[in-house]
Protein backbone atom coordinates (compact mmCIF):
# COMPACT_ATOMS: atom_id res chain seq x y z
CA UNK A 1 0.00 0.00 0.00
CA UNK A 2 1.56 3.79 -0.89
CA UNK A 3 1.98 6.34 1.49
CA UNK A 4 -0.93 8.84 1.97
CA UNK A 5 -0.19 11.92 0.19
CA UNK A 6 -1.86 15.24 0.55
CA UNK A 7 -4.35 15.84 -2.26
CA UNK A 8 -3.91 18.29 -5.08
CA UNK A 9 -6.56 20.89 -5.06
CA UNK A 10 -7.20 18.87 -8.23
CA UNK A 11 -7.77 15.70 -6.18
CA UNK A 12 -9.88 17.70 -3.81
CA UNK A 13 -12.16 18.86 -6.26
CA UNK A 14 -12.73 15.33 -7.91
CA UNK A 15 -13.85 13.53 -4.00
CA UNK A 16 -16.07 16.86 -3.48
CA UNK A 17 -17.70 15.57 -7.12
CA UNK A 18 -17.43 12.03 -6.27
CA UNK A 19 -19.94 12.60 -2.64
CA UNK A 20 -21.85 14.77 -5.09
CA UNK A 21 -22.57 12.63 -8.15
CA UNK A 22 -23.49 9.96 -5.45
CA UNK A 23 -26.20 12.49 -3.50
CA UNK A 24 -26.97 13.57 -7.82
CA UNK A 25 -29.88 11.04 -9.04
CA UNK A 26 -31.99 11.93 -6.00
CA UNK A 27 -31.24 15.51 -6.45
CA UNK A 28 -34.66 17.28 -7.84
CA UNK A 29 -33.23 20.01 -9.86
CA UNK A 30 -31.35 18.34 -12.60
CA UNK A 31 -29.83 20.45 -15.30
CA UNK A 32 -27.59 20.05 -18.47
CA UNK A 33 -24.32 22.19 -18.20
CA UNK A 34 -20.99 22.89 -17.36
CA UNK A 35 -19.90 24.89 -14.41
CA UNK A 36 -16.26 26.36 -15.16
CA UNK A 37 -13.80 27.00 -12.24
CA UNK A 38 -11.17 29.70 -12.71
CA UNK A 39 -9.41 28.57 -8.74
CA UNK A 40 -6.44 30.55 -7.45
CA UNK A 41 -4.73 30.67 -4.40
CA UNK A 42 -0.84 32.02 -3.64
CA UNK A 43 -0.12 32.48 -7.19
CA UNK A 44 -1.35 29.53 -8.56
CA UNK A 45 -3.98 28.86 -10.36
CA UNK A 46 -6.33 25.77 -10.96
CA UNK A 47 -8.45 25.42 -14.02
CA UNK A 48 -11.33 22.90 -14.39
CA UNK A 49 -15.00 22.41 -14.63
CA UNK A 50 -17.93 19.79 -13.82
CA UNK A 51 -20.50 18.63 -16.53
CA UNK A 52 -23.97 17.97 -15.11
CA UNK A 53 -26.53 15.71 -16.69
CA UNK A 54 -29.69 13.59 -16.46
CA UNK A 55 -28.06 10.85 -14.25
CA UNK A 56 -24.68 11.86 -13.58
CA UNK A 57 -22.03 14.64 -12.42
CA UNK A 58 -17.97 14.31 -14.48
CA UNK A 59 -14.84 16.43 -13.06
CA UNK A 60 -12.83 17.66 -16.11
CA UNK A 61 -9.60 19.72 -16.19
CA UNK A 62 -8.76 22.46 -17.96
CA UNK A 63 -11.26 25.15 -20.29
CA UNK A 64 -14.53 23.99 -21.08
CA UNK A 65 -16.39 25.20 -24.63
CA UNK A 66 -19.34 27.06 -23.68
CA UNK A 67 -19.78 27.10 -20.24
CA UNK A 68 -23.33 27.63 -18.53
CA UNK A 69 -21.73 29.49 -15.28
CA UNK A 70 -17.96 30.13 -14.41
CA UNK A 71 -16.66 30.76 -11.03
CA UNK A 72 -13.54 33.19 -10.18
CA UNK A 73 -12.27 32.55 -6.93
CA UNK A 74 -9.40 31.75 -4.32
CA UNK A 75 -9.69 28.05 -4.09
CA UNK A 76 -10.03 28.49 -0.09
CA UNK A 77 -13.43 30.89 -0.76
CA UNK A 78 -14.70 27.87 -2.77
CA UNK A 79 -14.53 25.36 0.08
CA UNK A 80 -16.47 27.97 2.20
CA UNK A 81 -19.28 28.14 -0.50
CA UNK A 82 -19.27 24.36 -1.09
CA UNK A 83 -19.81 23.52 2.60
CA UNK A 84 -22.14 26.43 3.14
CA UNK A 85 -19.89 28.67 5.53
CA UNK A 86 -20.17 31.31 3.07
CA UNK A 87 -22.98 32.63 1.62
CA UNK A 88 -22.96 33.62 -1.93
CA UNK A 89 -24.58 37.12 -2.04
CA UNK A 90 -22.34 38.13 0.81
CA UNK A 91 -19.65 36.73 -1.83
CA UNK A 92 -19.78 38.82 -4.31
CA UNK A 93 -20.47 41.55 -2.36
CA UNK A 94 -17.11 41.39 -0.73
CA UNK A 95 -16.15 40.47 -4.17
CA UNK A 96 -14.69 37.11 -2.90
CA UNK A 97 -16.64 35.52 -5.97
CA UNK A 98 -16.96 36.75 -9.07
CA UNK A 99 -20.00 35.04 -11.25
CA UNK A 100 -19.86 34.95 -15.06
CA UNK A 101 -23.23 33.63 -16.85
CA UNK A 102 -26.66 31.87 -15.61
CA UNK A 103 -25.52 31.54 -11.91
CA UNK A 104 -28.72 30.13 -10.99
CA UNK A 105 -27.19 27.13 -12.88
CA UNK A 106 -25.49 26.11 -9.64
CA UNK A 107 -28.97 24.80 -8.47
CA UNK A 108 -28.29 22.00 -10.30
CA UNK A 109 -25.58 20.57 -7.98
CA UNK A 110 -26.96 19.03 -4.85
CA UNK A 111 -25.95 19.93 -1.54
CA UNK A 112 -23.62 17.51 0.46
CA UNK A 113 -25.91 15.67 2.67
CA UNK A 114 -23.82 13.88 5.43
CA UNK A 115 -27.17 12.51 7.32
CA UNK A 116 -27.45 9.13 7.53
CA UNK A 117 -29.71 6.74 8.79
CA UNK A 118 -28.04 4.46 11.81
CA UNK A 119 -30.67 5.05 14.75
CA UNK A 120 -30.17 1.68 15.67
CA UNK A 121 -26.83 2.22 16.69
CA UNK A 122 -27.75 4.99 19.13
CA UNK A 123 -25.83 4.13 22.36
CA UNK A 124 -27.39 6.54 25.05
CA UNK A 125 -25.04 6.31 28.82
CA UNK A 126 -26.51 3.34 30.50
CA UNK A 127 -27.73 4.08 34.51
CA UNK A 128 -25.19 1.54 35.22
CA UNK A 129 -22.47 3.62 33.79
CA UNK A 130 -23.45 6.12 35.45
CA UNK A 131 -23.49 4.51 38.70
CA UNK A 132 -22.31 0.75 38.26
CA UNK A 133 -22.05 0.91 42.13
CA UNK A 134 -25.45 1.86 42.67
CA UNK A 135 -27.09 -0.90 40.15
CA UNK A 136 -24.54 -3.01 41.22
CA UNK A 137 -25.06 -7.14 41.07
CA UNK A 138 -22.86 -9.64 42.20
CA UNK A 139 -21.03 -10.89 39.40
CA UNK A 140 -21.29 -15.00 38.13
CA UNK A 141 -17.99 -14.90 36.43
CA UNK A 142 -14.80 -12.77 36.77
CA UNK A 143 -12.01 -13.09 34.45
CA UNK A 144 -8.34 -11.43 35.41
CA UNK A 145 -6.37 -10.49 32.98
CA UNK A 146 -1.99 -10.60 34.02
CA UNK A 147 -0.57 -8.41 31.31
CA UNK A 148 2.56 -8.89 32.97
CA UNK A 149 4.92 -10.02 30.49
CA UNK A 150 6.72 -12.21 33.31
CA UNK A 151 3.33 -14.11 33.36
CA UNK A 152 2.61 -15.61 36.69
CA UNK A 153 6.71 -15.64 37.64
CA UNK A 154 6.16 -11.83 38.38
CA UNK A 155 5.38 -9.50 41.83
CA UNK A 156 1.70 -8.85 39.61
CA UNK A 157 1.13 -12.70 40.71
CA UNK A 158 1.39 -12.24 44.32
CA UNK A 159 -1.39 -9.71 44.36
CA UNK A 160 -3.67 -11.16 41.74
CA UNK A 161 -3.43 -14.69 43.97
CA UNK A 162 -4.68 -13.08 46.52
CA UNK A 163 -7.58 -10.76 45.03
CA UNK A 164 -8.37 -13.66 43.47
CA UNK A 165 -9.06 -15.49 46.76
CA UNK A 166 -11.33 -13.06 47.45
CA UNK A 167 -13.45 -13.11 44.76
CA UNK A 168 -13.87 -16.75 44.70
CA UNK A 169 -14.92 -16.94 48.76
CA UNK A 170 -17.88 -14.22 47.42
CA UNK A 171 -19.26 -16.79 45.51
CA UNK A 172 -18.19 -15.76 41.83
CA UNK A 173 -16.24 -18.00 39.25
CA UNK A 174 -13.09 -16.67 38.69
CA UNK A 175 -9.97 -17.68 35.45
CA UNK A 176 -6.76 -15.88 34.95
CA UNK A 177 -4.95 -15.42 32.10
CA UNK A 178 -1.58 -14.98 31.27
CA UNK A 179 -1.60 -12.87 28.46
CA UNK A 180 2.02 -13.16 27.41
CA UNK A 181 1.37 -17.01 27.19
CA UNK A 182 -0.89 -16.22 24.27
CA UNK A 183 0.17 -15.72 20.63
CA UNK A 184 -1.63 -11.84 19.68
CA UNK A 185 -0.56 -10.58 16.61
CA UNK A 186 0.16 -7.22 16.30
CA UNK A 187 -3.10 -5.17 15.21
CA UNK A 188 -1.93 -3.38 11.64
CA UNK A 189 -4.99 -0.83 11.66
CA UNK A 190 -6.43 -2.20 8.48
CA UNK A 191 -9.86 -1.37 9.94
CA UNK A 192 -11.27 -4.58 8.55
CA UNK A 193 -12.98 -5.49 11.81
CA UNK A 194 -15.11 -2.10 11.91
CA UNK A 195 -15.86 -2.55 7.88
CA UNK A 196 -16.47 -5.99 6.83
CA UNK A 197 -18.65 -8.40 8.78
CA UNK A 198 -16.10 -11.53 8.96
CA UNK A 199 -14.19 -9.46 12.02
CA UNK A 200 -10.70 -10.02 12.34
CA UNK A 201 -8.12 -10.28 9.41
CA UNK A 202 -6.15 -12.37 12.05
CA UNK A 203 -9.34 -14.28 13.39
CA UNK A 204 -8.67 -18.24 13.41
CA UNK A 205 -4.59 -17.32 13.25
CA UNK A 206 -4.16 -16.35 16.72
CA UNK A 207 -5.48 -16.58 19.81
CA UNK A 208 -7.17 -13.47 19.82
CA UNK A 209 -10.72 -14.04 19.51
CA UNK A 210 -10.81 -16.46 22.02
CA UNK A 211 -9.88 -14.38 24.48
CA UNK A 212 -12.26 -11.75 22.83
CA UNK A 213 -14.94 -14.03 23.44
CA UNK A 214 -14.50 -15.31 26.74
CA UNK A 215 -13.64 -11.34 28.13
CA UNK A 216 -17.52 -10.69 26.56
CA UNK A 217 -18.99 -13.18 28.21
CA UNK A 218 -17.46 -12.05 31.87
CA UNK A 219 -19.57 -9.88 34.32
CA UNK A 220 -16.48 -8.31 35.12
CA UNK A 221 -12.74 -7.93 34.01
CA UNK A 222 -9.73 -7.11 36.29
CA UNK A 223 -6.78 -6.12 34.38
CA UNK A 224 -3.40 -6.64 36.55
CA UNK A 225 -0.02 -5.57 35.12
CA UNK A 226 3.23 -3.92 36.80
CA UNK A 227 3.55 -0.04 35.54
CA UNK A 228 6.00 -0.22 32.44
CA UNK A 229 7.51 3.37 31.31
CA UNK A 230 4.23 5.13 32.77
CA UNK A 231 1.88 2.92 31.27
CA UNK A 232 0.90 -0.40 30.27
CA UNK A 233 3.35 -2.92 29.13
CA UNK A 234 2.65 -3.59 25.22
CA UNK A 235 1.28 -6.70 25.30
CA UNK A 236 -1.79 -4.96 26.96
CA UNK A 237 -2.06 -2.08 24.81
CA UNK A 238 -1.92 -4.75 21.53
CA UNK A 239 -4.88 -6.67 23.38
CA UNK A 240 -6.83 -3.22 23.49
CA UNK A 241 -6.12 -1.91 19.78
CA UNK A 242 -7.32 -5.24 18.82
CA UNK A 243 -10.34 -5.28 21.17
CA UNK A 244 -11.81 -1.62 18.83
CA UNK A 245 -14.02 -4.45 17.12
CA UNK A 246 -15.83 -4.37 20.04
CA UNK A 247 -17.58 -0.83 19.05
CA UNK A 248 -19.02 0.34 15.68
CA UNK A 249 -16.95 2.86 13.76
CA UNK A 250 -19.65 5.37 14.06
CA UNK A 251 -19.57 8.09 16.38
CA UNK A 252 -21.87 8.68 19.00
CA UNK A 253 -22.41 12.17 21.23
CA UNK A 254 -24.17 11.51 24.39
CA UNK A 255 -21.67 12.29 26.36
CA UNK A 256 -19.46 15.31 27.17
CA UNK A 257 -16.74 13.06 25.24
CA UNK A 258 -17.59 11.37 21.75
CA UNK A 259 -17.13 7.76 21.62
CA UNK A 260 -18.73 4.86 19.34
CA UNK A 261 -21.21 2.80 19.61
CA UNK A 262 -21.15 -0.37 21.36
CA UNK A 263 -21.11 -3.68 19.13
CA UNK A 264 -20.81 -6.12 22.36
CA UNK A 265 -24.44 -6.02 23.94
CA UNK A 266 -23.08 -6.15 27.71
CA UNK A 267 -24.89 -3.09 29.48
CA UNK A 268 -23.64 -4.71 32.48
CA UNK A 269 -20.17 -5.67 32.51
CA UNK A 270 -17.36 -4.06 34.68
CA UNK A 271 -13.61 -3.29 34.73
CA UNK A 272 -11.50 -2.49 37.60
CA UNK A 273 -7.54 -2.14 37.32
CA UNK A 274 -4.63 -3.70 39.43
CA UNK A 275 -1.23 -2.12 39.37
CA UNK A 276 1.78 -2.24 40.76
CA UNK A 277 4.97 -0.43 40.42
CA UNK A 278 8.60 0.15 41.76
CA UNK A 279 8.74 3.92 42.39
CA UNK A 280 7.31 4.53 45.85
CA UNK A 281 4.73 7.63 45.23
CA UNK A 282 1.02 6.73 44.04
CA UNK A 283 1.12 9.48 41.49
CA UNK A 284 3.64 7.53 39.13
CA UNK A 285 -0.16 5.73 38.32
CA UNK A 286 -1.52 8.77 37.18
CA UNK A 287 -1.36 8.48 33.73
CA UNK A 288 -1.72 4.79 33.72
CA UNK A 289 -5.66 5.59 35.40
CA UNK A 290 -6.38 9.02 33.05
CA UNK A 291 -5.66 5.55 30.46
CA UNK A 292 -8.09 3.32 31.66
CA UNK A 293 -10.70 6.05 32.59
CA UNK A 294 -10.45 6.59 28.76
CA UNK A 295 -10.29 3.13 27.74
CA UNK A 296 -13.55 2.76 30.36
CA UNK A 297 -15.30 5.47 28.75
CA UNK A 298 -14.86 4.51 24.84
CA UNK A 299 -16.12 0.60 25.76
CA UNK A 300 -19.05 1.38 27.57
CA UNK A 301 -17.48 -0.77 30.14
CA UNK A 302 -17.28 1.43 33.73
CA UNK A 303 -14.22 1.17 36.05
CA UNK A 304 -15.08 0.15 38.72
CA UNK A 305 -12.20 0.25 41.17
CA UNK A 306 -8.46 0.66 41.04
CA UNK A 307 -6.05 -0.43 43.00
CA UNK A 308 -2.29 0.97 43.08
CA UNK A 309 1.10 -1.14 45.14
CA UNK A 310 3.93 1.45 44.63
CA UNK A 311 7.29 -0.44 45.81
CA UNK A 312 5.41 -3.75 45.26
CA UNK A 313 8.53 -5.79 44.00
CA UNK A 314 10.68 -4.47 47.62
CA UNK A 315 8.14 -5.91 49.79
CA UNK A 316 9.04 -9.39 48.98
CA UNK A 317 12.68 -8.64 48.56
CA UNK A 318 13.21 -7.11 52.00
CA UNK A 319 12.90 -8.67 55.71
CA UNK A 320 11.94 -5.17 57.18
CA UNK A 321 8.98 -5.12 55.04
CA UNK A 322 7.51 -8.42 56.08
CA UNK A 323 4.86 -7.14 58.58
CA UNK A 324 3.43 -4.43 56.00
CA UNK A 325 3.55 -7.15 53.12
CA UNK A 326 1.42 -9.44 55.15
CA UNK A 327 -1.04 -6.98 56.02
CA UNK A 328 -0.98 -5.61 52.13
CA UNK A 329 -1.97 -9.17 51.14
CA UNK A 330 -4.21 -9.69 53.47
CA UNK A 331 -6.05 -7.06 52.67
CA UNK A 332 -6.05 -7.77 49.20
CA UNK A 333 -7.91 -11.15 49.84
CA UNK A 334 -10.69 -8.63 51.58
CA UNK A 335 -10.45 -6.79 48.53
CA UNK A 336 -11.61 -9.12 46.16
CA UNK A 337 -14.82 -10.31 48.43
CA UNK A 338 -15.48 -6.46 49.04
CA UNK A 339 -15.41 -6.00 45.11
CA UNK A 340 -17.47 -9.00 44.16
CA UNK A 341 -20.01 -8.08 46.55
CA UNK A 342 -20.64 -4.45 46.69
CA UNK A 343 -18.46 -2.84 43.02
CA UNK A 344 -16.44 -1.53 45.65
CA UNK A 345 -13.50 -1.70 48.22
CA UNK A 346 -13.81 -0.18 51.62
CA UNK A 347 -12.01 3.08 52.76
CA UNK A 348 -9.96 1.15 55.13
CA UNK A 349 -9.42 -1.74 52.92
CA UNK A 350 -7.74 0.18 50.10
CA UNK A 351 -5.38 2.52 52.78
CA UNK A 352 -4.23 -0.79 54.17
CA UNK A 353 -3.12 -2.13 50.59
CA UNK A 354 -1.77 0.75 49.40
CA UNK A 355 -0.35 2.26 52.41
CA UNK A 356 3.12 4.08 52.55
CA UNK A 357 6.20 1.47 53.55
CA UNK A 358 8.72 3.54 54.22
CA UNK A 359 10.06 6.98 54.47
CA UNK A 360 11.67 8.09 50.62
CA UNK A 361 14.92 8.58 52.31
CA UNK A 362 15.03 4.88 53.42
CA UNK A 363 13.19 3.67 50.20
CA UNK A 364 15.48 4.90 48.04
CA UNK A 365 18.79 3.49 50.07
CA UNK A 366 16.96 0.18 50.48
CA UNK A 367 16.31 0.30 46.74
CA UNK A 368 19.72 1.37 45.31
CA UNK A 369 21.57 -1.17 47.09
CA UNK A 370 18.78 -3.74 45.56
CA UNK A 371 19.87 -2.94 42.35
CA UNK A 372 23.71 -2.40 43.12
CA UNK A 373 23.86 -6.06 44.47
CA UNK A 374 21.89 -7.76 40.95
CA UNK A 375 24.01 -5.80 39.03
CA UNK A 376 27.40 -6.10 41.05
CA UNK A 377 27.08 -9.95 41.60
CA UNK A 378 24.88 -10.22 37.70
CA UNK A 379 22.31 -12.43 39.02
CA UNK A 380 19.89 -13.74 37.05
CA UNK A 381 16.67 -11.69 36.93
CA UNK A 382 14.70 -15.21 38.17
CA UNK A 383 16.38 -14.98 41.47
CA UNK A 384 14.05 -11.89 42.36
Amino acid sequence: MPPKELKSPYGIMQSMVDILDEQYPAHKEKGTGIIQFYLFHKNQEWVCYIKTGENRLEFCTGRADNPTVTLRCDFFHWLDLASGKLNPVWGMITQKLRFQGQTSFFKTLPKVDFNVNIKDKDDPCTAFEKNATKKWQRPQSVIIINASPRSGNGYTEQFISRLAEGISDAGANVEEIYLSKLKIKTCTGCWHCWIKENGCVFDGKDDFYELFEKVNRADMIVYALPLYVDGMPSILKNYFDRSVRRVYPYICSDTKKMRHPRRIDRKNQAMALLSICGFQEKIQFKVLGMHFRAIAHNTHIPLIETIYRSGAMFLFNNPFFYKAQTEILENMKKAGTELTLTGKISRQTKKKIEQKISSKKEFVKMTNYFWFDKITNQKDINDY
